[in-house]
């Protein structure tokens, strides 16, 4: 009987220390959800690019599949005509529809300019970070995944651009004229535009930080915390 109190004895600070654990989890996932919540946010509205040519197609892509569905991919080529806008979504939804046709695209150019011989490759986006509420980190606008098209860009035209998108930065808004490939064999036989043409509409934008005064004052009363423990137990370890 005794020794099964004494290993009930045993059991109990280790029942603590889990618990101490586990509210100490909660506590800083609480605490950081606050801290998101409490972040000053930029306003998207300076980012919104307006006055760009409409659409040409239905809001919501038609999918047809390979090989078939030939009626799909005529009525999607009557409809977008020559040079029509169109978006990467519903390139990606129907390929064929758009293969080898002349076209209108607006976007950011994001990442890095890739030199090759005569040209650039770069990715250019027209999703909603793009157009409308730009770069995430500086607002909370959540408007599902980036989606663009890998775009050529001869010499003579990616001189133009001033500013490509990244962290902290709008990149320019650019529109593109060109063939759209289904696919290109100087991509590996992905899907390109071969611009010709392009004009920016809309000039970089740069996305500065706002100062979060909170997270500071939290960041430096840990910071006094760890150093404050440290010390602690350096003086305890030497008694």
């Amino acid at each position: 009987m005794s020794t099964v109190r004494a290993n009930r004895h045993r059991r109990r600070p280790t029942r603590w220390i889990l618990v101490a654990a586990l509210a100490l989890l909660v506590s800083v996932l609480a605490g950081t959800e606050l801290l998101l919540r409490a972040k000053p946010l930029v306003d998207t509205t300076p980012f919104l690019v307006t006055d760009l040519p409409p659409v040409a197609l239905e809001t919501e892509p038609s999918v047809c599949r390979r090989g078939a569905d030939q009626d799909l991919v005529d009525t999607i080529g009557a409809t977008i005509g020559a040079g029509g806008r169109i978006t990467s979504p519903h390139v990606y939804a129907c390929p064929a529809a758009f293969d080898g046709r002349r076209v209108t695209y607006v976007g950011e150019p994001v990442g890095e300019l890739i030199r090759r011989r005569s040209g650039v490759w770069v990715q250019v986006n027209d999703d909603d970070y793009a157009l409308e509420v730009g770069p995430m980190g500086a607002h909370r606008e959540s408007r599902g995944f980036s989606s663009g098209l890998s775009v050529w860009l001869p010499d003579g035209l990616h001189e133009q651009i001033d500013g490509v998108g990244r962290p902290g930065r709008r990149g320019d808004i650019v529109l593109l004229e060109g063939v759209l490939l289904r696919a290109d064999p100087d991509d590996g036989g992905g899907i390109t535009l071969r611009a010709d043409h392009l004009e920016v509409v809309a000039p970089t934008v740069e996305v500065p930080e706002p100062f979060h005064a909170l997270q500071a004052i939290v960041a430096g009363v840990l910071a006094a915390l760890a150093a404050a423990t440290l010390l602690w137990s350096r003086a305890t370890g030497r008694r």
